[in-house]
């Protein structure tokens, strides 16, 4: 083969000589990104920057209910009422009043109008109450509502139509034992019968016996239920007015 110039061979040899350094530079800096990316994957490693997030376990907890714990208040929608537990009313508030028995420690005021009552209850003479009635100091009250003529009031309210009934009525009540309510203040009244302000279900015997005279005791079971005295009454004040003759509040 023929030889090259001498002025190609030389360019050649310094071309040789530039590709080598430059494939030199080449493998040193590949070498130097390969030592770059090892360490950056043992810093990715040891950091778990690279690495997926992983699910967050979330603990749990047992929750036993306790069957003696007060149940949670339920909210109620607005506008919605609940309905009301039923209760038996109270007993009558406050210390025992004294029971009183007869006319002894009655007020003579007192006394007097009890026994002008129990005289025109006896005598079965509506027309003679009339006029008790109208004697009094104020109209009694025979009714929490409008009666117009307490007479006629108090036939319509007998089982017999002519008043007699609650004539008779009227003079168990007033037989029976008494208490005074309110002492010495403007509300003071002496009130009979004393049930009308005793609690009904510790009555001794005797008690239970005299009011056996005014209700029977399928009445008493009753007023038990609803735990108060809820039949006639009679209230006068310290002064003698006759207040009422009517069924307790």
């Amino acid at each position: 083969m023929f030889g090259l110039h001498p002025a190609v061979d030389r360019i050649d040899r310094h071309g040789d000589g530039r590709l080598a350094r430059a494939v030199g530079r080449l493998g040193r800096l590949a070498r130097a990104s390969a030592y770059a990316a090892a360490v950056m994957l043992v810093v990715s490693g040891a950091t778990g920057a690279d690495d997926p997030p992983a699910s967050k376990k979330v603990g749990t907890e047992r929750i036993v209910v306790d069957p003696k714990a007060p149940t949670p208040a339920v909210e109620i929608p607005h506008g919605t009422a609940p309905a009301p537990a039923p209760s038996a009313p109270a007993a009558p508030a406050g210390p025992r009043p004294e029971v009183q028995t007869g006319t002894e420690a009655l007020p003579p005021p007192v006394a007097a109008m009890r026994k002008r009552l129990l005289e025109t209850a006896y005598s079965g003479d509506l027309e003679r109450l009339r006029k008790v009635i109208q004697s009094n100091e104020m109209p009694p009250i025979f009714s929490i509502n409008e009666i117009g003529d307490p007479i006629d009031y108090i036939k319509s309210q007998s089982g017999d139509g002519k008043g007699l009934e609650l004539l008779a009525i009227l003079t168990d009540v007033l037989e029976a034992s008494w208490v005074r309510l309110n002492p010495g203040t403007p509300q003071e009244m002496y009130v009979w019968p004393s049930f009308a302000a005793l609690p009904l279900d510790d009555l001794p015997p005797g008690r239970v016996v005299e009011l056996y005279k005014i209700v029977t005791s399928s009445d008493l079971e009753e007023m038990r239920s609803v735990g108060r005295y809820t039949f006639y009454t009679v209230g006068i004040g310290p002064d003698g007015t006759w207040h009422w003759f009517k069924l307790a509040d």
